[in-house]
């Protein structure tokens, strides 16, 4: 509400100041057009509320409102999806040879080609709202130009060229008293000096924009730097340094900065092994990020699912991957981008053949898609492979814990007692029978059966122990319950939700390893879960088949298949009854 009122208040405002002027266009447009520099989503609502209008209005003025409708959007930061618009806008201001509005009109030409991914056409548009622009007065349309032009060369791997008119922008910027721009402009330096690897360089532009953007007071353009010079430290290894500096730079993000900070951030994650942060930028930048943050955002988490052995959303990303670089081959057309910058006098390359061009290009499109059918065979085998090795595994593992625990189990079983008991008589005989003089022996021989004595008396406390849980689980509500419940045949028998539950919490209370145990030995669905639990609880075939709503068959070819899955060797159901019975 406290936005919308702003809003009427700025539109009103600027309504009442711009009828004092003189001006072809309806108010309106004025006001829409001013909008769109400071609010441009205010500047599109705007906008639209005058679309029906429009239609009466003369030929100049919806042109106009058709050319403010391209830059509000392009200011919300909308792509473009067609050139149709503007070339209808861009053609009308041509012929009427239009000074004012001409210059913006070949500007957004140029925006609108580089979201088509035409490079050489947009850098065709934006040379030439250069040479419209009045060269007698100053005008912030120039600092965009050289802005997008700049770009674009630093995108082709031309950086010589980038860095000289980055320098253009950057004189232009302090003739404008331009300070915000100029935070960009040293940035934008300071990484071309990067990608031509002179360090020291980069170093002192990042620090000078970093020290520009404290003294304006604005943390959003302190922390864009401050993730440029994270990009650099991450360059030369220092990751400790390059986190610090990314902290800074994550708390306060414009959307225009996003794409780029995002793919430092991911990239960093991803060398220092933080997986998980690495991939959760990575999906960010699939949404939002320019046409290069995704091509390298699928190629790494093709990379990382392809580790994950999660084959099937490797080849997603990988595809995805392939279509990107079809993309950027699409704007990296380097012969015609040089055709295009010799206005400016940089040295042409030597140009291929076309023909040769194209049949080459084919030989390496084959080469590229051979070699990625074989890595993603060759990641599918790989990754069956290891699948089989992890599950043998994790098999191996099973086994040792539940023969542990079976092993645990007998020593506190009446079986193992009972055997205790026998060979403490055999000893008692020895000690008896044997002669008086021969003491280390006696010694050893009355060691041998303390030992055993004391065994026997963990087994008998053991088995009192379970015992009273026994108990205490006969005596517990939700056992009476289910037992009263399997004597009435009339009534529900199955068990709820809930009193699964409270099934569970009083055996977690009884019996506070059980499920522990359980989790170490095998990961069981709900139902194999419920099966143990009744086991545990005391429960018979039958009345576990009547408690759960299955068949008693099921219920025996289930006991026998856990035993099986688990011990690796065939058994009876019984036999799982026991063991469940034990832990």
């Amino acid at each position: 509400m406290k936005t919308n009122t702003r809003f009427i208040l700025l539109t009103c405002l600027l309504l009442c100041f711009c009828a004092c002027g003189r001006k072809p266009y309806p108010q309106s447009l004025i006001v829409a057009d001013s909008l769109a520099n400071v609010q441009p989503d205010s500047a599109i609502a705007l906008l639209n509320t005058m679309k029906d209008s429009m239609r009466a209005e003369s030929e100049s003025t919806q042109m106009y409102y058709q050319l403010l409708c391209i830059k509000a959007n392009d200011k919300a930061y909308i792509r473009h999806t067609s050139d149709s618009l503007i070339l209808t806008v861009l053609h009308y201001y041509i012929k009427k040879d239009d000074k004012q509005h001409l210059p913006e009109a070949y500007y957004y030409a140029g925006r609108v080609y580089r979201d088509l991914e035409d490079a050489p056409q947009a850098l065709d548009y934006f040379e030439k709202a250069l040479e419209t622009l009045s060269k007698n007065k100053k005008h912030k349309l120039k600092i965009y130009i050289y802005s997008q032009i700049g770009t674009l060369f630093l995108y082709q791997g031309l950086y010589n060229e980038a860095l000289e008119i980055f320098k253009k922008r950057y004189a232009y910027n302090i003739d404008l008293k331009d300070s915000v721009g100029m935070v960009y402009t040293l940035r934008d330096i300071a990484g071309t000096y990067c990608n031509i690897n002179q360090e020291d360089s980069s170093i002192y532009y990042y620090q000078a924009a970093y020290d520009l953007g404290k003294e304006l007071k604005r943390p959003d353009l302190t922390n864009m730097v401050q993730s440029q010079i994270a990009s650099l430290y991450m360059q030369s290894g220092k990751y400790d340094l390059a986190k610090s500096a990314l902290q800074d730079a994550l708390t306060s993000i414009k959307y225009s900065n996003k794409s780029g900070i995002y793919s430092i951030a991911a990239k960093l994650y991803h060398k220092t092994g933080m997986t998980d942060s690495a991939i959760y930028y990575y999906k960010a930048l699939l949404d939002f990020g320019t046409i290069y943050a995704k091509e390298n955002a699928h190629r790494s988490l093709a990379e990382i699912t392809m580790k994950e052995n999660n084959c099937q959303l490797a080849i997603q990303h990988i595809q995805a991957y392939l279509q990107c670089v079809d993309s950027i081959q699409k704007i990296t057309y380097t012969e015609s981008l040089h055709r295009m910058h010799s206005l400016y006098n940089y040295q042409l390359r030597e140009k291929e053949n076309n023909r040769l061009k194209s049949e080459n290009q084919k030989k390496a499109d084959y080469l590229k898609y051979g070699l990625i059918g074989f890595a993603v065979v060759t990641a599918f085998f790989f990754s069956y492979y290891q699948y089989n090795k992890r599950k043998k595994q994790e098999l191996k593992y099973q086994l040792q814990k539940a023969e542990q625990i079976k092993v645990e189990n007998y020593k506190k079983s009446q079986l193992f007692i009972k055997e205790n008991n026998v060979r403490i008589q055999e000893l008692e005989k020895k000690l008896n029978d044997m002669n008086s003089t021969n003491e280390i022996l006696r010694k050893e021989i009355q060691d041998q059966k303390e030992l055993l004595c004391q065994e026997t008396r963990r087994a008998e406390i053991e088995q009192s122990k379970q015992e009273k849980a026994q108990k205490a689980l006969s005596d517990s509500g939700i056992y009476q319950l289910l037992k009263k419940r399997l004597l009435d045949p009339q009534g529900r028998i199955f068990i709820t939700t809930e009193e699964w539950i409270v099934l569970r919490n009083t055996l977690k209370g009884i019996y506070p390893n059980f499920f522990e145990k359980l989790s170490d030995i095998y990961t069981f669905n709900e139902f194999q879960l419920h099966v143990c639990i009744l086991i545990k609880g005391g429960f018979s075939p039958s009345e576990i088949a009547k408690l759960t709503e299955h068949p008693k068959e099921t219920i025996t070819s289930t006991r026998r298949r856990l035993y099986t899955r688990i011990f690796q060797e065939k058994g009876k159901p019984e036999d799982w009854d026991n063991f469940i019975t034990s832990l």
